[in-house]
């Protein structure tokens, strides 16, 4: 806190510099500022295209690469908004997945008519997607695509000399499109205190995106949509619920995030790297606090469980939640107290 004595100081040296007629001491640190807020600005509103294995999109010039290969020649690259707020910056994540050409391609006109119920190739298993909001298909251009509002806990990574940060939870938007044997993703992200802020760029860069078909191949490949989302009480065997309250107040927490691991997956084993390999079901509390699985539990098994929450210091138990094999088809686990940090 600056002192009355320190403000009072201030400002007779600011009085000296007028008694003096030095009015440029004044008004090029004054310049200079106005420079610095003008060139943040017109950054802010400024586009630059950027051009990833054929999508081309327009962010704002403040973003920057912060991995992959800067020419966007890898199979991913992250872009991160340096003007952004707080400690962990709005980014834009870019990825292409080659998937598995099946053993007897069909013609176009067979793979039409195809049975409905025979699935796609598993587009998803590609994107960091821990808990899945809404779905609604898009098109860009001639490709035919699929919008997915989702949240995810999400982790930097560990600077040298510093204490890892703990997890956080973002909202995202992700595009994935389907182009031949690839699949294409363009997902924008933000901290979910900060995303609301962000919206209206995130949702800018998004709106940019075209993709363009690929050089060899003379007709485009048919698109195969994905598979429309199930219920999980038309899948499951044991659907999970329970409420995040605050362990102090006993209010609810809103936007946490709960996942269930894997059989045999113990809580110490989980990281960034393999978060949406281990995550069995995920759900995310409501602003009553409440969540429910988006995925049954199989029977005869047992799960451990994590739950992030912005604010809150994250837990996590082995072995939390066992079904037996004859397991009712719901299960509620009550409630989950957290602890502010």
């Amino acid at each position: 806190m600056i002192s009355r004595g320190t403000r009072i100081r201030a400002y007779n040296g600011m009085l000296d510099v007028l008694r003096q007629g030095n009015l440029a001491a004044l008004l090029v640190p004054v310049g200079l500022l106005v420079v610095g807020w003008g060139a943040r600005a017109s950054l802010s509103r400024k586009t630059v295209k950027y051009a990833f294995h054929g999508m081309t999109l327009a962010h704002p010039a403040g973003w920057t690469v912060a991995e992959g290969a800067a020419d966007g020649t890898g199979e991913s690259v992250v872009l991160m908004d340096l003007l952004g707020p707080g400690r962990i910056k709005p980014r834009l994540t870019l990825r292409l997945a080659k998937l598995d050409e099946p053993e007897e391609p069909a013609a176009p006109a067979a793979a039409a008519a195809a049975p409905a119920d025979v699935a796609p190739p598993a587009v998803t298993s590609h994107l960091p997607l821990y808990y899945e909001m809404s779905e609604e298909p898009v098109q860009i251009g001639t490709y035919s695509g699929t919008r997915v509002d989702s949240a995810f806990a999400f982790t930097p990574k560990a600077i040298p000399g510093r204490k890892r940060d703990i997890p956080v939870v973002m909202r995202a938007i992700d595009l994935v499109v389907m182009r031949g044997p690839e699949a294409l993703s363009a997902q924008v992200a933000a901290p979910i205190d900060d995303f609301e802020n962000q919206r209206t760029n995130l949702e800018a860069i998004i709106a940019s995106l075209q993709i363009e078909p690929k050089a060899s191949a003379e007709v485009p490949a048919p698109v195969v949509p994905l598979p429309p989302a199930t219920s999980p009480a038309a899948t499951a065997s044991t659907v999970v619920s329970g409420q995040v309250v605050d362990a102090q107040s006993g209010l609810p927490v809103p936007g946490a995030i709960v996942l269930l691991l894997a059989p045999g997956t113990s809580v110490s084993d989980v990281d960034d790297d393999n978060l949406t390999r281990v995550a069995f079901t995920t759900g995310m509390s409501d602003s009553t606090g409440h969540f429910i699985g988006n995925r049954g539990l199989e029977r005869s098994a047992h799960y451990g469980v994590m739950v992030v929450a912005d604010g809150y210091r994250w837990v996590g138990t082995d072995d939390a939640v066992t079904v037996p094999d004859d397991g009712p088809p719901s299960f509620d686990m009550g409630s989950i107290p957290l602890l502010r940090r």
